[in-house]
């Protein structure tokens, strides 16, 4: 396997979700069509940045 960038990243995700595993993790599926998000879930509340003031 060539080391470029997506593999590095598969080799990491791969070497990360084994760690998670070991310790007791679990990876719940969900189905294909369905989202994993909560509705139930309030939103969060993000503003827009605010410009710089320009000094005097």
């Amino acid at each position: 396997m060539s080391d470029n960038p997506t593999n590095r990243a598969r080799s990491e995700l791969d070497e990360q979700t084994r760690a998670f595993l070991s310790k007791g993790g679990e990876i719940t599926e969900i189905p294909t069509g369905q989202t994993g998000w909560n509705t139930g879930r309030q939103k969060s509340q993000w503003t827009k940045g605010q410009a710089k003031k320009p000094e005097e």
